[in-house]
């Protein structure tokens, strides 16, 4: 079977990671000397779609790791409403593959002239976004033709972490992440062919997760909506026992990632919950973990182990599972109905 554009650029991942880690420490010193000088009180986010995803991922890790509490731009705050915020010292920083969305531009050239320390991690450094920022962290993924993001995707969640990993000096990380486009290969030589046999007739589904994961689950209903015409939702595994939880009846499917950290018992025990009331249930989970007796389909992925890090391994295993779920359900992966490549918002 040939390779659609969309797999064949979600398996140069982790080439692109290599030489990120490669060529990225000298920004990263660079910015956490500036951070150093200036009392940050928060940290603020401007991203759309996949990107918007990524922030979410870069909210956990800069809560848990830099305990800096980490916000999300409503762009029309600025473009719209023209509010001028209160961002002196803050770090803002604005994701985009391209860097071209007008409305995140807008924002990140606001928070520059409102004092905030600016920094844009961009797939193209030759755009708007990253003129705008006073510092620019490259993705080097290299050109992504898919409308679908992936490998930028990966870039940017292996970005994030490898800023963090610097400014804490926490070698443990910094040694997990050597170690990272090792495993990405791994991920993508995974199994997780039955994830297309239970999916390819389904009209909906849910993907939970907590903490580092939840914006995987994100990302990954983004992509069944936008590839496989699939509606998916994601939810926390703690919101998932409110309203959602009356969605599931028999042979409904959820996809439930779980990482090994502390939130991990409560995940098993929910995906046994889910089953038990009929849901027909995958759990992505990391090699080496006991599996409950009771957890449906289980996809495994090679564990990075770090906790931080096995979602990023996750997402990698997962998106040829959906370029390929597309093709089966009679679609082109590489050109979703009525996308392109690069949206502009105002």
């Amino acid at each position: 079977m040939n390779l659609s554009q969309m797999e064949t650029e979600a398996r140069e991942a982790p080439s692109a990671i290599l030489k990120q880690l490669q060529s990225n420490s000298e920004v990263c010193k660079a910015l956490c000397q500036r951070l150093q000088n200036v009392d940050v009180p928060f940290v603020f986010t401007i991203a759309r779609g996949s990107s918007d995803h990524a922030a979410a991922f870069a909210k956990y890790v800069f809560e848990t790791q830099l305990h800096l509490a980490t916000g999300f731009a409503a762009p029309s705050v600025t473009t719209i409403y023209k509010s001028r915020l209160k961002l002196k010292n803050a770090l803002v920083i604005g994701i985009s593959q391209s860097g071209q969305s007008p409305d995140i531009c807008e924002v990140m050239q606001m928070a520059r002239q409102q004092g905030a320390i600016t920094l844009a991690l961009v797939n193209e450094v030759n755009s708007p976004l990253a003129d705008a920022a006073e510092f620019v962290l490259p993705l080097l993924a290299g050109k992504e033709k898919a409308v679908a993001a992936t490998k930028s995707f990966i870039a940017t969640l292996c970005a994030i972490v490898h800023f963090v990993s610097i400014y804490k000096q926490d070698q443990s990380l910094l040694n997990a992440l050597s170690g990272l486009p090792e495993c990405l290969e791994q991920a993508l030589a995974t199994d997780w062919s039955e994830a297309v046999n239970i999916l390819q007739k389904a009209d909906n589904c849910l993907t939970v997760a907590r903490g580092y994961s939840l914006p995987i689950a994100q990302e990954a209903a983004l992509k069944f909506k936008e590839t496989c015409g699939m509606h998916a939702e994601a939810f926390s595994g703690a919101e998932i026992m409110h309203g959602p939880l009356a969605l599931v009846k028999p042979n409904y499917p959820i996809l439930l990632f779980a990482q090994q950290d502390s939130s991990l018992q409560g995940q098993l025990e929910l995906i046994e919950k889910l089953n038990d009331l009929g849901g027909q249930t995958l759990l992505a989970l990391p090699e080496g973990i006991k599996k409950p007796s009771n957890c449906g389909h289980v996809l495994t992925f090679p564990s990075s182990h770090h906790p931080i890090l096995e979602p990023i391994i996750a997402i990698s295993a997962l998106y040829p599972v959906v370029a390929n779920l597309a093709k089966v359900r009679g679609l082109d992966p590489d050109n979703p109905k009525n996308l392109q490549k690069v949206t502009k918002t105002l």
